[in-house]
């Protein structure tokens, strides 16, 4: 991937369709052993409907997507609330994975909220791969919380990185 070009592009809504199309292809895979497969495209449909896209942007959520050599790879969320930027969705493509995409996205959320104190996310208990990337990109577990997502119930841990 060296010689790959990577650009991140913020979002318009009308962009918005892009995500989507992204969480459908990631999501199995993510959340594969982590959400019983026949739930997966439940969530997705929910909270990646454009009308929900739409509703998280004029909450403050600003949406950015990776690009690599032209081709849509990943994505991120993100807002600020108080000193705190909170990361809300950071997801790439399986074959995109490990060339530093989440990083250089997490970065860019980062630098357009800043300035702030910390960057903060929810991400499953036991989601062993994200939590490992989230670890080794300086963030630590600051609590755990119960998630209601319909009639799923889930522990997150809030992981937090001081900025």
């Amino acid at each position: 991937m060296a010689a790959s070009s990577v650009e991140i592009v913020q979002l318009p809504g009308a962009g918005l369709q892009r995500v989507t199309t992204l969480a459908e292809i990631i999501w199995p895979v993510a959340f594969d052993g982590l959400i019983p497969a026949p739930e997966i495209p439940k969530i997705v449909e929910q909270i990646y409907a454009q009308a929900q896209l739409e509703a998280d942007m004029e909450n403050g959520h600003v949406f950015w997507i990776a690009q690599v050599d032209g081709k849509d790879a990943g994505f991120c969320a993100a807002y600020k609330e108080e000193g705190t930027v909170w990361l809300k969705k950071l997801y790439v493509l399986p074959d995109a994975q490990g060339h530093g995409l989440g990083t250089r996205l997490t970065e860019t959320a980062i630098a357009h909220f800043a300035p702030a104190k910390e960057i903060a996310l929810f991400v499953k208990n036991d989601n062993v791969k994200a939590i490992g990337f989230y670890k080794r990109s300086g963030f630590a577990i600051a609590r755990e919380v119960p998630v209601v997502m319909g009639h799923m119930h889930f522990t997150d841990y809030v992981m937090v990185r001081a900025l």
